[in-house]
């Protein structure tokens, strides 16, 4: 015997309705570019009356604001969830460049990028994308370090390591973003998680010149 599923509160629908509006915000950044995601664009995309549209967003400028701080949730809950997920037994230098490069090859990423490049000539945009930039990295530095373990997680040099993973797979990720192709990066990644290594104190330096696997100490 079949049953009729409940009927949604206001509050769900809305809360739905300004979901699908933001998914297809972010998605149309990563399609079609900043200029492109427009109002008519994002109604035409999810099927509402612009009237629906607007009274979740008045103007543009708000929904692409209201974006930046949805692309961040993405992208925090995103690594979180896969953090929480690693077996007890990998590696874990290993498995903290893969979480993020794995964020940083994301949609949601490369929806951020998006709005950097918007946000360098529009003051409102940039001041609620710094704000929201601080609480992912911040979330992001967290996560990381525990994800390493112990002793990493609070050995001094982990935060500087870090970063470091960060802005070379940033600057990674961009370059494939254009070129469309992962190309040699995979032996980047690959030499990354053995400098990693070196520099936490996991690995002899001489590891680097000659080329030879990864032996833990």
């Amino acid at each position: 015997m079949s049953t009729t599923p409940p009927r949604r509160s206001q509050a769900e629908r809305r809360a739905a309705s300004r979901k699908k509006i933001l998914d297809s915000t972010a998605q149309c950044l990563i399609e079609r570019g900043y200029a492109a995601t427009t109002i008519s664009e994002i109604q035409q995309r999810t099927g509402l009356a612009r009237g629906t549209l607007q009274h979740h967003f008045p103007t543009r400028a708000d929904l692409l604001i209201t974006t930046v701080t949805h692309v961040v949730d993405t992208r925090v809950d995103a690594f979180q969830r896969e953090a929480a997920a690693l077996p007890e037994d990998i590696d874990r230098i290993d498995a903290l460049v893969e979480l993020v490069w794995r964020d940083l090859n994301s949609p949601a990423f490369f929806a951020a990028v998006e709005l950097w490049v918007a946000a360098r000539t529009d003051a409102d945009l940039r001041t609620q994308l710094l704000q929201e930039e601080a609480r992912v990295f911040a979330e992001m530095r967290r996560v990381y370090a525990a994800c390493l373990g112990e002793p990493l997680a609070t050995d001094p040099r982990t935060p500087e390591l870090i970063e470091f993973t960060i802005d070379l797979l940033t600057g990674l990720s961009m370059t494939t973003m254009l070129t469309g192709s992962l190309g040699d990066r995979e032996a980047v990644l690959r030499r990354w998680k053995l400098a990693l290594a070196v520099l936490s104190g996991r690995a002899p330096a001489e590891q680097m010149l000659e080329g030879r696997s990864l032996q833990w100490t």
